[in-house]
């Protein structure tokens, strides 16, 4: 026999939060009949890209506007709720990233998955951030995005808006892939999940080698499995 499919978010951690979601907002969350989309992966995968793609869709085959979500948007109201100034994000992403308090650190990104759990499960959307398909999990549909360091370097490298625009491709490959490393073990550590375990997506992209015609066509065949209707347009 295979192994049992997990219900409900991934994060172990969220579990009791969520049980008591459910318990609470039971006929809401019922009621809600707003689609949901997680869209994960590191930083420089695509997943703003993936994520227009998506809104719109359901904007012209299901007539459904809905909204995008990202993670950042959490950490603002985070932020502000332990006293920062919403006018110095920088600052507290920094505090957040050099903090040697980490019961503080973990309780932050703790609480950016709740907000995003507790969103989708009452209205629904297109949430955006690494952690948005563990923390959502079956209750919508996921997708999660990989592409090498170097295909990630030679984008920011010939992109004049970026901040990395033709910095040294070798050192900056180096780069990235300490910082997702880095990033990686420290949330593994948090959500006791393993990102190498994807097993529970709809979804898993190597997003470096498609046009975006073909990008599109990809994703746009997950949706018209996952939300075809009787009613759809010919």
């Amino acid at each position: 026999m295979g192994a049992a499919k997990i219900m409900g978010t991934l994060i172990p951690r969220l579990k009791e939060y969520e049980k008591s979601l459910l318990s609470e907002f039971s006929q809401e969350i019922h009621g809600n009949k707003t689609p949901i989309i997680a869209i994960g992966g590191f930083s420089g995968t695509g997943k703003d890209t993936v994520a227009l793609i998506i809104q719109k869709y359901f904007e012209t085959h299901h007539h459904l506007s809905l909204k995008l979500i990202h993670a950042g948007e959490y950490i603002r109201k985070i932020a502000v709720e332990s006293g920062w100034d919403e006018k110095n994000m920088d600052e507290f992403m920094e505090h957040i990233k050099n903090t040697q308090d980490n019961e503080f650190a973990e309780k932050v990104d703790l609480e950016i998955e709740k907000h995003a759990l507790k969103t989708a499960l009452l209205k629904g959307g297109i949430f955006v951030g690494r952690m948005a398909p563990f923390a959502i999990g079956t209750h919508g549909t996921t997708i999660w995005l990989e592409v090498a360091a170097q295909v990630i370097v030679q984008r920011i490298t010939n992109d004049p808006t970026r901040s990395e625009y033709r910095m040294n491709e070798e050192e900056l490959i180096k780069k990235i892939q300490s910082r997702d490393q880095t990033d990686g073990d420290r949330l593994e550590r948090i959500y006791h999940v393993s990102f190498r375990d994807k097993k529970h997506f709809d979804l898993t992209l190597r997003n470096e080698s498609y046009s975006l015609v073909e990008l599109e066509g990809i994703i746009i065949k997950l949706l018209e499995e996952k939300f075809s209707t009787n009613n759809s347009e010919d």
